[in-house]
């Protein structure tokens, strides 16, 4: 009696594991499905058309060796799977994070930071949905689109003040631009202040 009931118990154990094993072959096979279509969809849509920079912020920028590097690592396009998407995010986030370091004294303005801050971001967001085992598409998609702009508008950016620099001072106005100062004004008369001694 003993015997058979081990012998039923033994049997019971490898019909539950025969069908467990083929519930995970299932789920496997529905996951690499899946994610054969979540890199069909990211691939077609890993696209960042920026268009070159213009020849006076070029000439600006050349020795700009971290904007040099981070564009560089957008336009190479991984290939081979997700995980390379994956650490293709994860490296752009990284390059993002140290853009606002050494930046050119013309561009070290807060219109230029706060757009490599709003880049930053994006590529934060891009590599958090990105490293989720299910990857929405519809969130990544439109971030990728939105990482294009940001470049394009922090490129339109630098061009911009470039071309204000170029605009030539009508006489008398640095004086009043300096007049209109309050920042500088505070930081001279608290300068001028006399000091108490003790």
């Amino acid at each position: 009696m003993n015997i058979k009931s081990s012998l039923l118990l033994l049997l019971s154990v490898l019909l539950f594991s025969c069908n467990d094993k083929d519930e995970r072959m299932a789920d496997s096979d529905k996951a690499n499905k899946h994610n054969d279509s979540v890199f069909a969809i990211i691939n077609q849509n890993w696209k960042f058309n920026i268009p070159p920079v213009a020849p006076k912020v070029q000439a600006k920028i050349s020795n700009w060796q971290r904007w040099r590097v981070f564009n560089q690592e957008l336009q190479q396009k991984p290939k081979s799977s997700l995980n390379a998407f994956r650490l293709k995010a994860k490296n752009l986030s990284t390059k993002a994070d140290s853009l606002s370091i050494g930046i050119p004294a013309m561009f070290d303005k807060p219109a230029v930071k706060s757009r490599i801050s709003t880049l930053n971001t994006k590529l934060k967001s891009l590599d958090t949905y990105i490293s989720l085992e299910y990857i929405p598409t519809k969130k990544v998609i439109p971030i990728i689109q939105d990482i294009a702009t940001e470049v394009i508008s922090i490129q339109n950016q630098m061009n911009e003040i470039i071309v204000k620099s170029e605009i030539p001072k009508e006489e008398g106005e640095a004086i009043m631009l300096q007049a209109l100062d309050t920042a500088r004004h505070a930081r001279r008369e608290l300068q001028e202040a006399p000091q108490i001694k003790e």
